[in-house]
């Protein structure tokens, strides 16, 4: 406990006795003292000081009341004033002064030396601090005994609880929301904003790759400083290492999920292996598609769904980490779009800006095959995107393994370099014919031009390109070629 006035009032050795003595000021923590007979002690002093003097220069009423006022303000503990020597009892104007400020007022006997208080004070306040040193010591050492005995989250706090003499101890989501609590039969639930003066309670944040993952609160405060820092520097460790073992899990349904989505086991296979890992392929189910802003590394370390890491137990729902995407199986009868609205959130809370999609319920292994890229293709960067008509092209273009923007480049070469040297507008020409089904007449409107010069232009595009736009399969091909262009920002 810190050093307070009442401390020095029952101490009988050094006969201090209080003169003014506002209510609630016996208990106010001194945290040094200063000697000092100057005209205005006030700008070397920091707070929280007793003021000791002799009152050896002559005040008037009004510079008492001034002085006294600015030491309330710093504010100090107390003024101490030596008697015996200049005054053989504390001034009436001093006394009225610190009234007036509802500053304490203590006096000690000249008999007593002002260096047998400091003596006094600082054998006390080294005894705290040492006192407060052992206790963060044992603290520490039985935390991260909790840490090694891989009892979890609920024997650390416990352990906390006990050795620190607390009411309880609640490990909370950045919103506020619960996750664990000691003892469980506690009913307190920490309150953001509520008053933490008188040390009513104590927070501090959970982090892992500095990111806020968890807030620590305590009821009341511990006594001693340091100790709450550390107890959630550990937990950010058992944190991380429970999210290690969780972030495995999702790899491995990730992996299984990617042979699937690529067909490379038979859905015969699939089905036994996605039902090993939870998920029932036959039965109705949504995906949930988050595409990642940047490498999922961060991810893979930084809890980002505090009660799967705190459960032990994997996802409540399957969740897999693929290359660049989080997807999560929602089966039939759970909300999806509730689902997707959370995952957001959490991806938002770990500092990444994903892009949501979601598929349409379906079944089978083809079902989630479609509804894996139906997600994919409906996801937007703002909110949740809803799936919609699954487009060949989309889907096409949405697989990164397949390179369709370069035999794009290669379909289209011959007539990308013949538009960069002669400016003759090819690429348009076919682009509009594409876009108006082929009609010479509704592609020479469009561009308005005469119908002889879109049959010339188109005539040019055949030969450069070796295509017949009178079939269909060439047409096809060269509106793919065109739309995996636009896909990777290319020229047209």
């Amino acid at each position: 406990m810190p050093v307070v006035l009442r401390d020095l009032l029952d101490e009988p050795n050094l006969q201090v006795r209080a003169v003014v003595l506002p209510e609630g000021a016996a208990d106010q923590p001194i945290s040094w003292l200063s000697t000092t007979e100057l005209p205005d002690p006030v700008p070397f002093l920091r707070g929280q000081e007793l003021v000791m003097t002799t009152a050896l220069l002559d005040r008037s009423p009004e510079e008492w009341h001034d002085l006294a006022t600015r030491l309330a303000a710093v504010p100090v503990t107390a003024i101490c004033l030596g008697i015996g020597l200049v005054h053989d009892e504390p001034p009436a104007h001093l006394v009225a002064a610190a009234r007036d400020a509802g500053l304490p007022l203590v006096v000690s006997p000249v008999e007593v030396p002002f260096i047998a208080i400091s003596h006094w004070l600082a054998d006390q306040i080294y005894a705290e601090t040492y006192a407060a040193v052992q206790t963060n010591l044992q603290v520490q050492d039985r935390l991260v005994r909790e840490l090694l005995s891989r009892r979890g989250i609920d024997g650390m706090l416990g352990e906390l609880r006990r050795r620190l003499g607390l009411d309880a101890v609640v490990l909370a989501e950045p919103s506020g929301h619960v996750l664990h609590r000691s003892p469980k039969s506690s009913r307190w639930t920490p309150v953001a904003g509520e008053d933490t003066e008188e040390g009513s309670s104590a927070s501090s944040e959970v982090l892992v790759d500095d990111v806020p993952v968890a807030v620590l609160h305590t009821v009341p405060a511990p006594t001693h400083a340091g100790v709450l820092p550390f107890a959630a520097t550990v937990l950010g460790l058992e944190l991380a290492r429970e999210q290690a073992f969780l972030t495995g899990r999702r790899e491995l349904l990730g992996q299984v999920l990617e042979d699937v989505l690529h067909g490379l086991v038979s859905d015969h296979a699939a089905r036994n292996r996605l039902r090993r890992l939870g998920v029932q392929a036959d039965a109705a189910q949504t995906m949930v598609v988050a595409l990642l802003d940047d490498s999922p590394d961060r991810l893979r370390r930084v809890p980002w769904e505090l009660r799967s890491v705190l459960a032990r137990e994997g996802d409540a729902l399957p969740t897999a980490l693929l290359e660049d995407a989080v997807a999560v199986v929602v089966p039939d009868g759970v909300d999806a779009a509730a689902v997707a609205d959370d995952l957001r959130e959490q991806l938002l809370r770990a500092r990444h800006q994903p892009a949501i999609g979601l598929g349409a319920a379906r079944r089978g292994v083809a079902g989630l095959r479609l509804g894996y890229y139906e997600a994919r293709q409906a996801a937007v960067p703002d909110g949740v995107g809803r799936s919609a008509p699954l487009s060949l092209t989309g889907l096409l273009l949405g697989n990164l393994d397949l390179p369709l923007a370069e035999l794009g480049q290669e379909v289209l070469g011959p007539l990308l370099d013949r538009d960069d040297q002669a400016g003759n507008h090819l690429l348009l020409t076919l682009r509009t014919y594409l876009a108006h089904d082929c009609v010479p007449s509704a592609t020479a409107a469009a561009m308005v031009i005469h119908r002889n010069t879109l049959r010339y232009r188109l005539e040019q595009v055949e030969q450069l390109l070796g295509r017949d736009l009178d079939r269909l399969t060439d047409r096809m091909e060269l509106a793919l070629a065109l739309a995996a262009l636009d896909a990777a920002g290319g020229s047209g």
